[in-house]
């Protein structure tokens, strides 16, 4: 049996450090606390993947699957720095113990420069909105400000309680202060942000005004990956495709040096058909070509194609390769085609999630084409590449009846609220800068919720929890749609429980049971009175009703209201399938 590596810090998935511990993340390893090196630091990347509309829109040659198979694959910086002896309390600053030693600190971590004991890193850290983290700061909280005293410092606790107050940290000096109120923001607004990257050791410090946040290390708000993906679709998918951005780096590398020799880019471009693409017609290659070229210049684009492809699956053109992509569909029961106009099952489907960069304090937008306080991955110089990795599963469409939603809006009190909604996401995105391009409405409130609670009901009978099924919404003036997908980036596929939900008998089960759920919340009537309002942008929703994993909603668990799906008391009118639960559910309205 091979030895213990006394290298290794500890393992991660590819997928985790995709969604949760990307560069920039804090993780507990097994010996330390460390944060993972932008990916310009990486040495070895692992299976390229390939997805032509994601590499458009991200201005990109290629995706990478993290390589997490061996030791040193992925590289990582001791971060806090401070640390503390588990026996005498020392609180010290690792860095120059771990670089006087390395192979001991590999093999030990970090150890007391006074007992020698082994030390655990501090809880305590502070966060800026513009992304910047640092060490949490100890002689000036000591201190109570500014100050060149150099003496050694202690952490002890009194032992009466297990809050912060009773936590202490003395200085040599005689200076000492409680940790009560290390939490607290207003504490720290004498304190200037240090703008540092810890990600990123060797840049320099940034200017920053943003106040600074204290929190600890552990605390969800420290980081949020900025992620995006996309369903592989035809003809996106076709070998085609795939072969031009496998030889993309080929192709311009051709033009440019055939400009350089004075010959013309189109005899560049037939030099690199017929060494790579003489399979296909060359007017099939030029317009593949062309088409890949032509930059996606927002999300919804990738979003429009896929919920065409999707639609159009029995179309011949969508049709052209099954591997990544496969669905069927029957027809709707009268009951049903009031609201929906199909329900489509896809057995087969692709993701490709790729990691952006991160944001902290708030988490992103997942439509956003434009925020602030990214920050955003180096993408690298001789090849722009950004880590992602790929998830095979299944899925369940559902398209609205578009006719049905228009007349649902002309409702007075659903018109009433959906300009509260729309008022409420405006303010909400206007707070933290973000680019809106269209306002969400009711049908988007409608929509999301009614995810939400097919999620929950899916959960008790697919065999997969609810945090594994994930949802992508289809919103705008052409699409109203939602995809309730699962998979897994460490198998082949999926289990195929989900897509058996997909009948219309295990629908109209499903629905029956969601409804009857969405009816009665433990929190009411608090939650069922509740409605938007400035920036809080949900009305009649908790988490004891609508609210499901963070990891499987796409917005947040922001814009909710179970009172858009069924009948609440005094609420009647706004909802969309108000006839469906009486008919469903034997309820009269």
């Amino acid at each position: 049996m091979a030895g213990y590596d006394n290298n290794k810090l500890g393992e991660l998935r590819p997928n985790q450090i995709i969604t949760t511990f990307g560069p920039g993340a804090v993780v507990d390893a097994v010996k330390d606390s460390v944060t993972i090196l932008d990916i310009s630091y990486w040495k070895d990347k692992g299976k390229k993947i390939i997805d032509g509309r994601l590499a458009s829109y991200l201005n990109v040659d290629a995706f990478y699957m993290p390589r997490t198979s061996f030791a040193h694959d992925i590289p990582v910086v001791t971060f806090p720095y401070w640390h503390v002896c588990s026996k005498c309390g020392r609180l010290f600053d690792a860095r120059g113990i771990i670089n006087d030693d390395l192979d001991k600190y590999l093999k030990f971590s970090v150890n007391c420069p006074d007992c020698h004991w082994r030390a655990y890193p501090a809880r305590f850290i502070t966060i800026c909105e513009n992304g910047h983290m640092s060490d949490f700061p100890w002689r000036w909280w000591v201190h109570r400000g500014d100050t060149d005293c150099k003496g050694e410092m202690r952490m002890y606790s009194t032992g009466n309680t297990s809050t912060l107050s009773d936590m202490w940290v003395e200085c040599s000096c005689g200076a000492r202060r409680s940790m009560s109120g290390a939490t607290q923001a207003r504490n720290f607004e004498e304190l200037s942000c240090s703008g540092m990257h810890p990600f990123r050791p060797h840049t320099r410090r940034e200017h920053c005004e943003k106040p600074v946040i204290p929190s600890q290390r552990g605390a969800s708000n420290v980081y949020f990956a900025v992620t995006r993906s996309a369903i592989s679709i035809p003809p996106w998918i076709n070998p085609l495709y795939n072969l031009i951005d496998e030889h993309l780096r080929d192709i311009e590398q051709a033009k440019k040096m055939a400009v350089r020799f004075g010959r013309s880019e189109e005899e560049g471009l037939q030099q690199i058909y017929e060494e790579y693409f003489s399979d296909y017609a060359r007017d099939e290659f030029e317009a593949a070509y062309e088409r890949r070229m032509k930059n996606i210049k927002e999300f919804t684009e990738i979003k429009r194609m896929e919920y065409e492809a999707i639609t159009h699956h029995n179309d011949p053109t969508y049709q052209s390769n099954k591997k990544h992509f496969k669905a069927e569909e029957d027809a709707l029961p009268e009951y049903f085609k009031h609201y929906f106009k199909r329900i489509i099952r896809i057995t087969r489907l692709r993701e490709v999630r790729v990691l952006l960069g991160f944001t902290r304090v708030d988490a992103p937008d997942p439509d956003a084409d434009e925020q602030p306080n990214i920050v955003y991955l180096t993408k690298g110089r001789d090849e722009r590449w950004l880590p992602a990795v790929e998830v095979n599963g299944e899925g369940i469409f559902i398209e609205f009846n578009k006719q049905t939603l228009a007349k649902w809006l002309t409702e007075p009190k659903t018109r009433e609220i959906s300009e509260k909604y729309a008022a409420s996401y405006r303010e909400y995105c206007e707070s933290r800068g973000w680019t809106i391009k269209a306002d969400r409405n009711a049908v988007y409130v409608l929509m999301h919720t009614f995810s939400h609670l097919l999620i929950k009901q899916m959960a008790m009978s697919s065999g997969y929890s609810s945090s594994a099924i994930r949802e992508r919404i289809y919103f705008d003036d052409k699409m109203a749609g939602v995809l309730l997908y699962t998979g897994s980036s460490d198998k082949e596929g999926s289990l195929g429980g989900l897509v058996e939900l997909g009948t219309a008998e295990q629908m109209t089960s499903l629905m029956r049971e969601a409804f009857q759920e969405a009816l009665v919340c433990t929190n009411d009537p608090e939650c069922m009175n509740t409605l938007p309002a400035g920036k809080n942008s949900n009305g009649a929703a908790c988490h004891s009703c609508c609210m499901i994993s963070e990891t499987a909603c796409e917005n947040g668990n922001r814009m909710l209201d179970r009172g858009l799906v069924v009948p609440l008391s005094g609420r009647e009118e706004t909802s969309y399938f108000r006839e469906l639960v009486n008919e469903l559910c034997q309820v009269e309205i």
